[in-house]
């Protein structure tokens, strides 16, 4: 090889060297440059939930008491019964399949006593006039449905709220008090229209006293507290110490499709609003009384749901579950819906009703009963 030819290899040589060490220190750069961002980068929230598991596929709205768990399913036909089984979703049984008492139609949303001997529940009316959207008569939605408890340890049923044959009529939400002396509800008095927070119908917040008399269920003193103007109010019960009712309401919203939490104080009347951007519904206070676990499509683009979890005075709020976020691995893959839900008596869990898809469920909308297990952190 001549001269030349020598000069041309090392140059090349030298080139390649180059090009080596700049790889490297390029690399290098990088390496610390993701370094630097990662720890600038906020951390992700460590997870407040420990474990989430199926208890019944195809159940919907559920309350559960020491060691069972009363819901509603629907069944051949599409029409919905009442079941009840363990905590760990075996031994099923049905508590109103074939009860002579009550109508062959439509019947869900249970709610026990503090006794468990008594449950609460809707049925629509054996006999009404037609609907178009026949939708509107199931549990989730009310409309033409009566208000009956059953005495589970005589089978007798027993309608304590029959509302007048309208499509402007119906119940939504039965809750005992934690005493059992009182029952709260929402219930329709304008029926559902375009007006802005009329797509539901206007509701009000009833309570009633509950009493049993000759060993028949009744309510008496009934009366609307429904807090401020037209709206849905959406009952979730009371609070621990049998104090407050919470519930969700549109009344305050200025766009469509919108929802918040509140707490109404029963004794001075003065409303706590707890939540304020979104959709918001289903919120019920822990065992303790200290938080409250809800829903809410925030954060979600797909406008789907999931369990949110904060204070008792609206304080602290943090996210629960992911079914909804892309890349999260609870995500399902499609938008997810959920909703009631019931804490564990022990206040470590509730169990909670989800389906597939958005609107109101239709008979052929995948539905399940999961049980949210919470990490020591997440509840006060």
């Amino acid at each position: 090889m001549g001269r030349r030819g020598q000069v041309q290899l090392g140059l090349v040589l030298l080139s390649l060297a180059l090009a080596t060490q700049f790889a490297i220190a390029q690399g290098r750069w990088r390496e610390r440059r993701e370094r630097r961002q990662a720890a600038a980068a906020p951390a992700a929230p460590p997870s407040l939930v420990s474990r989430i598991t199926t208890l019944k596929e195809g159940g919907a709205r559920l309350d559960w008491i020491a060691n069972k768990i009363a819901f509603d399913m629907a069944g051949p036909g599409g029409v919905f019964a009442i079941y009840v089984m363990k905590p760990d979703g075996s031994n099923v049984k049905c508590l109103t399949c074939g009860n002579p008492d009550l109508p062959r139609r439509n019947i869900g949303q249970p709610a026990w006593d503090p006794s468990g001997r008594y449950l609460v529940f809707q049925a629509e009316k054996g006999v009404h006039r037609p609907m178009r959207f026949s939708h509107a008569l199931n549990p989730g939605a009310g409309v033409l449905n009566d208000l009956w408890v059953l005495d589970t340890s005589t089978n007798r049923a027993t309608a304590i709220r029959d509302v007048p044959d309208a499509p402007s009529k119906g119940t939504l939400h039965p809750h005992f008090s934690p005493d059992g002396t009182m029952l709260s509800w929402s219930e329709m008095r304008e029926k559902a229209g375009l007006r802005k927070g009329q797509e539901a119908g206007y509701w009000d917040l009833m309570l009633a006293d509950f009493t049993v008399a000759g060993g028949r269920p009744r309510l008496e003193n009934v009366r609307a507290v429904t807090p401020g103007g037209p709206g849905i109010y959406e009952n979730h019960g009371f609070s621990p110490d049998g104090t407050r009712l919470i519930f969700s309401s549109n009344f305050e919203e200025k766009r469509r499709i919108e929802d918040n939490i509140y707490v109404l104080d029963l004794r001075s009347r003065k409303l706590a609003r707890l939540t304020d951007e979104g959709y918001n519904e289903h919120g019920m206070f822990s065992p303790n009384g200290r938080s409250i676990v809800w829903m809410s499509n925030v954060g979600n683009p797909s406008k789907g749901t999931d369990y949110w979890i904060m204070n008792s005075d609206g304080s602290n709020k943090r996210r629960l579950t992911h079914f909804n976020e892309k890349g999260h691995s609870e995500y399902v893959g499609k938008k997810v819906v959920v909703a009631d839900l019931s804490w564990r008596p022990d206040g470590t869990a509730f169990a909670g009703y989800y389906r597939e898809g958005g609107g109101l469920e239709s008979r052929n909308t995948p539905t399940k009963i999961i049980l949210v297990e919470l990490r020591p952190d997440a509840v006060r």
